[in-house]
């Protein structure tokens, strides 16, 4: 397995964590307490969860906490989804953001599919 900080899911959730944080900082977003913060807990579960798989050092621990991190992406997109409908984001930034979850998100399955073909 290559060094985590290598891989390139791993930078890309990185920068939508960062991306998807950066946007509950703004107003009118930042106000909306409750949604802001499932914002940040979606977003920077991704890479924590990633990290947190690799870390325990075997592959079906690794892939676990991969789906993990899949469904925290997932949940991610609802919240901006949300965020956008109701006008607390601006349609350029939470479009971008979006596009950066579905990357992610793209990503992801396919280390997913790599991790299972590399057990069989």
């Amino acid at each position: 397995m290559h060094r985590l900080e290598n891989l390139k899911v791993w930078k890309a959730a990185n920068l939508l964590a960062r991306a998807a944080y950066r946007l509950t900082m703004v107003k009118p977003l930042e106000r909306h307490f409750g949604l802001a913060d499932q914002i940040r807990r979606a977003a920077v579960s991704i890479p924590a969860n990633m990290a947190e798989g690799y870390g325990l050092g075997t592959t079906p621990q690794f892939m676990r906490c991969v789906r993990i991190a899949l469904a925290s992406t997932y949940e991610l997109k609802v919240h901006l989804s949300i965020a956008q409908d109701v006008g607390l984001i601006r349609k350029n930034r939470a479009e971008a953001t979006l596009g950066l979850s579905n990357e992610v998100i793209r990503m992801l399955i396919g280390l997913l599919k790599a991790l299972q073909r590399r057990q069989q």
